[in-house]
């Protein structure tokens, strides 16, 4: 192990301590869906950046024709928008693991798409099936299709879940609508979760839609082609740029169709089964894992190396009773508060949202400022540790961006605003010593039934186990001080 790396880890598990007792509460409140009976479906999109939809400021119909049922935009008109949720992650593992936990991917173990979600972290999901919900899930997510990473934990809980490949991606819909059917109509409990993949690179519409908002005649947007353009930035033109962002909007659209297939398909399904509508029986979710840059900085398109606005914000729209029809929210929401709020009507009382690249990249937020973070910028000067690894994605030490005057977030404005500078950089410092992590899912000790579990694992047997000394030094890149940020 890197020396640098093992007063981090040393932190991180003696903070484990405290995670023993502090795992998500087992008491449910009178409010939420979860007293009201109410079915749930749940229904995310990959890579869906919140301001390509029409809801969030767009200029296309993205979210399809709010007159048909089921469509994205007819979801925004029947339930409310939430106008500012923010993801932990630029990755799809992490910030799913978030939902599904109600923890930050340090406190879950899930930090990257190679890790799991330690066995000691119960899933909301494995809730709901003790609770007597029939639980199934179907994903079209590459990152979870590989066989060393056949579900990262994200199962747990389950009674179906299964894994479909990008080409794939029409199956999702008509397999959860074959395995509803049955509880509709019996009357059980349900929860469903289906995950859309369409606008994760590569940027390939159906050809019926390849030029719905522009003439994307060109090279096709494959990684490699996306790559090169991050490896080269002064190569992007505006013109290309809007090409790319047009197919990928295009996918987005697309997506959206599968949706609508979905809730159109159970709103039959209600229907067929004399219990009247969808709404009026479930509470649906719709939401993202993460946004996409799209040539916001650096000539990059993708996602995983961001900490930016375009990829940490992202859509949450939810409908069905108890929410109002056509409202919106602005109060500032973690992924990790959808599932209490939903669930028990725990209303998120955060001023501040906080994102991370493992414990490496920082970002905190506010309604109106942004401060980013590299706190060893010595360590990786480059930027985070992604596809592809040639390109360079630099951060400052501190940034700090005003959203209200540069919504992308790409004008540092730190020097000129001090005092937002070291309040919010003194927010992140406290919100780092203050997380209850645990160590990385390592999946060769999941599967061996070696994960951290706080039931059965006392700390300091944990820390001889894995070779570590029992006292740490403060960790040297974790988030400055306020005092440590000389302009």
């Amino acid at each position: 192990m890197n020396q640098r790396d093992w007063p981090r880890v040393g932190a991180l598990l003696a903070a484990a301590a405290i995670a023993c007792f502090t795992a998500c509460g087992n008491g449910e409140s009178s409010d939420g869906a979860w007293a009201a009976g109410k079915d749930l479906i749940f229904v995310s999109i990959d890579t869906l950046r919140a301001d390509r939809l029409p809801m969030y400021g767009a200029d296309r119909d993205t979210a399809g024709d709010p007159e048909q049922l089921g469509s994205l935009a007819w979801l925004a008109q029947q339930g409310t928008v939430f106008d500012q949720c923010w993801a932990p992650s630029g990755k799809t593992v992490p910030s799913l693991a978030t939902f599904w936990t109600g923890r930050f991917p340090l406190e879950h173990g899930a930090i990257s798409n190679k890790h799991w979600i330690q066995p000691g972290i119960e899933l909301w999901s494995e809730r709901l099936r003790d609770h007597g919900y029939r639980c199934f899930a179907r994903l079209a997510n590459r990152s979870l299709t590989r066989p060393q990473n056949p579900s990262h934990g994200l199962a747990r809980g389950f009674e179906d879940y299964r894994i479909r490949f990008k080409a794939q991606e029409p199956l999702v819909a008509e397999e959860l609508l074959n395995l509803a059917e049955a509880p509709i109509s019996k009357g059980e409990k349900l929860m469903l979760w289906a995950h859309f993949m369409a606008p994760h690179q590569p940027y390939t519409p159906p050809t019926e839609y390849r030029h719905r908002y522009a003439n994307t005649a060109g090279p096709e947007a494959e990684n490699e082609h996306l790559y090169q353009l991050h490896r080269q930035p002064q190569s992007l033109t505006e013109k290309e740029k809007e090409r790319l962002r047009a197919l990928y909007d295009a996918e987005v659209y697309t997506a959206g169709l599968y949706v609508q297939r979905l809730l159109s398909g159970l709103e039959a399904h209600y229907q067929k089964a004399g219990r009247g509508s969808l709404l009026e029986n479930a509470i649906v979710v719709f939401f993202s894992d993460h946004g996409e840059e799209l040539g916001d900085r650096h000539g990059y398109f993708l996602h995983a190396k961001s900490l930016f606005s375009g990829v940490i914000q992202v859509p949450l729209i939810i409908a069905g009773a108890g929410w109002a029809q056509g409202s919106r929210q602005r109060q500032d929401l973690g992924l990790h508060r959808v599932l209490p709020m939903v669930l028990h009507g725990v209303e998120a009382q955060e001023t501040l949202q906080f994102a991370a690249w493992q414990s490496e990249f920082f970002s905190v937020r506010d309604q109106r400022w942004t401060l980013v973070h590299q706190p060893c910028r010595e360590a990786r000067p480059n930027g985070p540790f992604e596809p592809p690894t040639d390109g360079a994605y630099p951060y400052l030490s501190v940034a700090l961006y005003d959203r209200l005057a540069d919504p992308l977030e790409q004008t540092d404005v730190a020097a000129d605003y001090p005092q937002h500078t070291r309040r919010l950089l003194a927010a992140l410092h406290q919100w780092y010593l203050n997380l209850q992590p645990v160590p990385p899912g390592d999946r060769e000790s999941i599967l061996q039934g070696q994960g951290w579990d706080p039931g059965t694992q006392g700390l300091n047997g944990h820390l001889q186990e894995l070779g570590y000394p029992e006292e740490f030094k403060d960790d040297p890149c974790a988030p400055w001080e306020a005092g440590q940020w000389n302009p």
